[in-house]
């Protein structure tokens, strides 16, 4: 095998000036001094023949081949400190990180308890907890910078999938706005009025969309970023939102908020992860996480799919 031009010390190196787009931030993080990480990084991308930064003064800037090289030396550093864990795994019997991504619904709603618990059972791993869009969360599981994900959407190609628990979408509006008046909804009632929602780049836009229709395209959208202000949006009545029903089972029993009877729309909760064995703490929580359901079980392949979905 080749042996590689750079150092894993240019490599960390970059990851952190990748992180904080700043070089005296980066150092201070390493202990280097400005001049060794920026040294560090030239020496880095003269290796790989590509230029990484654009640089203005102490802020830097990622270039394109920069942010794709960063997640692979992401991954790299995740697995060598997989591999580290685990010799310290073997050492000790409990030691070791664990780096878990969820969705925002997940991390509201689902996430919390397992990892509770899973701190009570094993005190000694770090934990690490990256929220973000289902798509993102595919792409970091992939790229193996994160050990496995919770997500609500569509499994990506290659990852190992379990599902845990349904979760239901439902359209709420305040009790006092007009579609709350109505015995039924259909989807040209709906495009009268504003739609709430947290960004097309979320994966319960998908579900909506099956939910509603063509008529999707036609709302007056306003985009908030996090299911929170979309419900405090809706509760102050600015529009109707598809939100999860955990989310606002109290405000529909108290009166904030109103179901409109309209079929809601399941989905599944998805633990996902990439084939093969990881670090003593990622199968530990795998297996807490699914209840035991493991690549070796012969019930999910690895496409992601169990033998009768395939």
């Amino acid at each position: 095998m080749r042996r590689p031009s750079f150092t894993l010390e240019q490599i960390r190196s970059f990851v952190e000036v990748a992180e904080t787009e700043h070089i005296s931030r980066a150092a201070a993080a390493l202990y280097l001094t400005q001049a060794a990480v920026t040294q560090q990084v030239r020496h880095f991308e003269r290796a790989v023949g590509l230029q990484l930064l654009e640089r203005g003064g102490r802020r830097v800037r990622l270039t394109d081949a920069g942010r794709t090289l960063a997640e692979a030396c992401r991954g790299a550093l995740r697995a060598l400190q997989v591999m580290d864990d685990t010799a310290r795994a073997i050492r000790e019997l409990e030691a070791g990180s664990l780096h878990v991504g969820a969705s925002p619904t997940c991390a509201t709603y689902y996430l919390p308890t397992h990892l509770a618990e899973f701190t009570r059972r094993h005190p000694a791993v770090k934990l690490d907890v990256a929220v973000a869009p289902t798509t993102e969360l595919n792409r970091r599981v992939l790229a193996g910078s994160l050990d496995c994900a919770l997500i609500e959407g569509e499994v990506a190609e290659g990852l190992v999938s379990v599902e845990l628990s349904p979760d239901e979408l439902i359209l709420v509006a305040h009790p006092d706005h007009p579609l709350s008046q109505m015995k039924r909804v259909t989807p040209t009632h709906l495009a009268k009025y504003r739609y709430m929602r947290r960004g097309p780049e979320f994966s319960a836009e998908r579900h909506v969309r099956k939910m509603i229709g063509e008529t999707y395209d036609r709302f007056e959208v306003l985009n908030l970023g996090h299911h929170e202000y979309v419900r405090a949006a809706t509760i102050a009545g600015l529009g109707f939102a598809a939100l999860p029903k955990r989310a606002v089972v109290a405000d529909v029993r108290s009166g904030l908020l109103k179901v409109l009877p309209v079929p809601p729309m399941v989905r599944a909760i998805t633990a996902v992860r990439r084939p093969g064995r990881g670090g003593p703490a990622q199968e530990a929580f795998w297996t807490f996480v699914t209840g035991g359901q493991h690549l070796a079980s012969g019930k999910i392949s690895s496409d992601g799919r169990s033998p009768d979905r395939a």
